[in-house]
């Protein structure tokens, strides 16, 4: 992501989102949430949003489109009165874990609005209406809409709940809010309180409901405690129970995921309904770039043709290492030879394609460790999987971390999610590297010692994802060196 834009603005700057235009292509674009199940779920938003309070849930895969759907909704709800010189009434929330989503959205509501539902709208007006909040998020010219909330705001995007109701003062305007990704988000209680209060039909304050979307398999960076009260799972079980006024859908369509390079998320964490609608990325690698590679290289040549010829045909590739990880230096999480190869490999995925690549790794060591083996292309990046819960990029090479059990205390086992955010952040193709099998025995290991611990149930699916991700055997290399 680049952190300037066009005008000089910076990319959190909320004057380059004000000053939008539309595009005609967002007519096309939302064509999508007039069919099933987006139909249904707008449906049940809609009936909270004309004053029925409600709770209402939505489960959604990655790629999804989530905020996207969010940003929809809200333009086609507001385009008729976000202009107006005169505000009153409903007040309009969404909040998400980020600043990156924050913006994010911010983006797709403006262009939507203009472009979709052509709301020709002055930015000096829109800075009236909106408000954004966020320890990034700034606005050089509009400063107005960081102030805070008064009757001519009409809508709030926000990283935190308590930065919309510390500018709230003592309004008692009907509040609906619409959370995003809310699996990673520090006020969930608070929430809970609220879907009971509503599902016993008594409101809370001027709250008058809420929606969210998220998707519980993708809840990491939270402790035990916090996962058993996760929003989601709470509505779940609400709307199971029967209590009026509490709706749960699921969401299994993946604009984003290519067909076939879904498949270990899809069968692990997803019980097979994902449905991937995403257009997959086939190479086609001339001899050239395989003798490029240089000196550093030499002794992966063979494992690396290999890879290239698969790759015309798969947009999923596996490569099991026989070494588990091994760290080599005390303090700093990395594995030089896994290092190396992950290099290697994005010079050859840089030459064979111009599109946008990330290696993805568990560690900033790591991370630090594939850069020190020499300059990486420009179109390819080196992060961390925390890093990139919300992002993704065309193309991804996932390295594995430490495979051994350690009392089940190492990362994938500590947080057994966090194999399904690294394995979920393409759009077109996935090449993983480490050791899938050392890592199903680690996930045998704490499912027979460690029973009735909360992450029993993460696994169980992490075990399933690298099991179908070595069922593939035509898509699997097995590097012994």
């Amino acid at each position: 992501m680049s952190t300037h834009s066009q005008h000089g603005y910076s990319y959190y700057d909320i004057s380059r989102i004000l000053e939008l235009k539309g595009e005609g292509s967002w007519k096309i674009g939302i064509r999508r949430y007039s069919t099933q199940p987006y139909s249904d779920i707008e449906a049940k938003i809609n009936d909270l949003l004309s004053g029925n309070p409600s709770v209402v849930g939505v489960s959604g895969v990655p790629g999804a489109g989530k905020t996207t759907f969010y940003a929809y909704v809200l333009a086609k709800q507001l385009k008729d009165r976000i202009c107006q010189r005169r505000q009153e009434g409903d007040l309009y929330v969404y909040i998400a874990p980020t600043n990156d989503l924050v913006i994010d959205f911010l983006e797709k509501f403006v262009q939507i609005l203009k472009g979709a539902f052509d709301v020709e709208c002055p930015p000096e007006i829109l800075a009236k209406r909106i408000r954004a909040y966020g320890s990034k998020i700034e606005s050089r010219k509009y400063s107005e809409v960081l102030k805070t909330i008064n009757d001519e705001v009409i809508l709030v995007a926000a990283t935190e709940w308590q930065r919309v109701a510390a500018r709230l003062g003592r309004s008692q305007r009907r509040q609906y809010y619409l959370i995003d990704e809310a699996s990673r988000m520090t006020f969930t209680k608070l929430f809970i309180s609220i879907a009971d209060e509503i599902a016993s039909r008594r409101g809370w304050k001027n709250i008058q409901g809420f929606v969210v979307i998220g998707d519980e398999n993708q809840a990491i960076g939270i402790n035990r405690v916090e996962r058993r009260h996760l929003l989601l799972e709470k509505i779940r079980r609400l709307s199971e129970s029967g209590s009026e006024g509490v709706h749960h859908l699921q969401l299994d369509h993946s604009f984003r995921l290519p067909k076939g390079a879904e498949m270990p998320i899809k069968e692990g964490y997803y019980e097979g309904r994902l449905r991937a609608l995403g257009q997959p990325i086939l190479l086609n690698c001339e001899s050239e770039c395989i003798k490029g590679l240089g000196e550093k290289c030499r002794g992966l040549a063979p494992t690396l043709e290999e890879l290239s010829i698969i790759a015309r045909k798969s947009p999923l590739v596996h490569i099991e290492l026989s070494n588990e990880f091994r760290p080599t230096i005390d303090g700093i999480t990395f594995d030089e030879k896994r290092a190396r190869i992950a290099w290697c490999l994005a010079q050859l995925l840089s030459c064979c394609s111009r599109k946008r690549i990330v290696i993805l790794t568990p560690y900033v060591g790591m991370s630090f460790a594939i850069r020190l083996v020499g300059n990486l292309p420009g179109n390819v990046r080196a992060a961390t999987v925390s890093a990139y819960l919300g992002r993704e990029d065309d193309i991804v090479i996932a390295v594995f971390g430490k495979e051994r059990a350690a009392e089940c205390k190492t990362f994938y086992l500590k947080d057994p999610y966090l194999l399904n955010v690294q394995l979920s952040r393409h759009r077109g193709a996935l090449y993983t590297m480490g050791s899938a099998e050392k890592l199903i025995n680690s996930a045998n290991y704490c499912l027979g010692n460690k029973r009735g611990d909360i992450r029993e149930a993460g696994w169980e699916k992490m075990r399933r994802a690298l099991q179908t991700l070595l069922e593939n055997g035509d898509m699997v290399i097995r590097l012994t060196r």
